[in-house]
């Protein structure tokens, strides 16, 4: 409530500027050549009021802009198909890398490419910094890429946020991940209970298979219940779990080396075999009931897995790929033997991994609820305490209001509450029960336009100058937002931080548009 009252008070303030700020002069009159630039900002419900201050913003340089809100897979139908001109969208990076964000976002023709944007030289050097050996080398290639996309301008740049969890005052060894992963293998409760629930922003988990999704929060559950040859400390160091040790004979081979003893949760042993068959049937076009995993763009370009011997398993790829390490963290063991005798749709109903939870219920629109394996092999010895779980049972429920798990974590109905809003932040950081706790996000969030339809440069450049995010964002999240100058992010390898974010200079966006054949107040 908090949010929508300071937001309906800026755009306030914006419309009275529009109002007054030519000081009561009559509009100038049209000039041969001249037109008036209109835009509609597409947007979800959850993003409705700040394009709203965006669209106040555009119009004081004389923009006509609206808004209008969409069902999700609605909007995203319509700006697949090119039918929009500027939509807010938000894509997560996986791995620190521009890999999983630049490339699929603005790399010509890739599948999150919904700006159409295209430019042959940053393709090259984006290639260059994704693929390259050598990490001088790569750091520059991304450097050069982030100065052409500045001058591109295919986005309205935006921001990123922290990641904010409210979490029980009786939780202890729990960090929040800047990948979002949830990890309660490290958790207990100081008061020695042994059940901790956690409430997760989404209202249903779509399956417990980890190669059959690409949510955030499914990762989390599964991660619980599933662990892989490589995981990662809170701040996004790759170590080992399931693997022992690894290492790189060539740029594009890598052997692991497997620990000895570890189990399944129905007890049949880890094989190396069963490596094989978790990525090959990731990599499989037939993989899961007949279609391609959706994990398969998290495996990079990995071209074949072979068993060595009994402990020793061998990832051949097509071409150098620096982050191999980084992708790994997202494909988590499954075992062979059980899951073809079951089949997909049974084995994603009761799924059998080797970490430190097994599944004792599963709802996926309303609660999972996990028990400690004891059995558990230890997990990773880089991220103590090694061992068994310490909690006996925990639950992940969907509570993908807000408000509703607030209010479930100050009831103690839950211990973990994932996305606080920054307007609660303050009352929470006053109850004596609860801690916030925070870490920085992976996140990006734009308004991205369609470089078909808004193919002039310079009015790209107009419409990241004419919006004061500063005010914006302050007004929003408060100092839990912070400014992108690109769609790079601060945490991803080959970071640029000598390029700033456009200022907020309403001039300079009007001289841009003038010069493009738009008129301006």
């Amino acid at each position: 409530m908090l949010k929508r009252l300071l937001l309906l008070g800026l755009a306030l303030f914006l419309t009275a500027g529009l109002l007054t700020g030519c000081g009561g002069s009559k509009p100038t009159a049209e000039k041969q050549g001249e037109k008036t630039l209109s835009l509609v900002l597409d947007g979800v419900a959850s993003r409705q009021h700040e394009l709203e201050a965006v669209a106040q913003y555009l119009k004081k340089v004389g923009v006509d802009a609206q808004v209008r809100v969409w069902e999700k897979n609605a909007l995203l139908n319509e700006i697949k198909a090119g039918n929009r001109q500027a939509y807010a969208q938000d894509w997560g990076s996986a791995i620190f890398d521009p890999f999983d964000l630049a490339v699929p976002k603005l790399k010509t023709n890739e599948r999150g490419n919904y700006s159409f944007y295209s430019n042959a030289k940053f393709d090259e050097l984006l290639e260059k910094g994704a693929f390259g050996d050598n990490d001088q080398e790569r750091e520059k290639a991304y450097k050069e890429a982030q100065q052409i996309l500045y001058q591109d301008a295919p986005w309205i740049f935006g921001y990123y946020l922290d990641i904010i969890h409210g979490v029980a005052a009786n939780v202890q060894g729990y960090k929040p991940a800047m990948d979002n992963r949830i990890n309660l293998h490290d958790v207990s409760l100081s008061d020695g209970k042994d059940t901790l629930a956690v409430g997760l922003n989404i209202d249903r988990i779509p399956s417990l298979d980890p190669a059959n999704h690409r949510e955030r929060e499914a990762e989390t559950v599964i991660r619980n219940m599933f662990d892989g040859l490589v995981t990662r400390t809170p701040d996004g160091k790759v170590v080992p779990e399931i693997a022992e040790s690894w290492k790189r004979p060539s740029p594009t081979v890598y052997e692991f080396t497997i620990r000895p003893g570890i189990k399944f949760h129905n007890g049949d042993p880890l094989r190396i075999e069963d490596i094989v068959f978790t990525f090959e049937r990731i990599l499989s076009p037939t993989g899961i009931n007949g279609k391609q995993s959706p994990r398969v763009g998290l495996l990079g370009p990995l071209k074949k897995v072979e068993k060595v011997d009994n402990r020793t398993v061998r990832f051949t790829l097509d071409k150098p790929c620096p982050q191999f390490l980084q992708l790994l963290v997202h494909t988590q063991i499954v075992p062979e033997k059980y899951l073809k005798a079951v089949g997909d749709q049974k084995f994603a109903e009761k799924p059998v991994g080797c970490g430190p939870f097994k599944l004792v219920e599963a709802k996926l629109d309303s609660q999972i609820v996990l028990e400690r394996f004891d059995g558990y092999y230890g997990g990773s010895p880089d991220l103590p305490p090694v061992g068994p779980a310490k909690l006996k049972k925990v639950v992940f429920k969907m509570l993908p209001e807000p408000s509703t798990r607030v209010a479930a974590l100050k009831a103690g109905e839950i211990q973990i509450a994932e996305d606080i809003p920054v307007d609660v932040t303050k009352d929470l950081q006053n109850d004596p029960k609860v801690k916030i706790v925070t870490t920085q996000g992976t996140r990006c969030y734009m308004i991205e336009l369609n470089n078909k339809k808004i193919t002039d440069p310079k009015v790209r450049q107009a419409l990241n100058y004419a919006v004061n995010w500063d005010e914006l964002l302050g007004a929003i999240y408060g100092s839990h937002a912070h400014r992108l100058s690109t769609a790079f992010l601060p945490s991803g390898f080959g970071f640029d931080d000598s390029i700033k974010p456009y200022p907020y200079n309403p001039e300079k966006a009007k001289q841009l548009l003038k010069e493009a054949g738009y008129k301006t107040p």
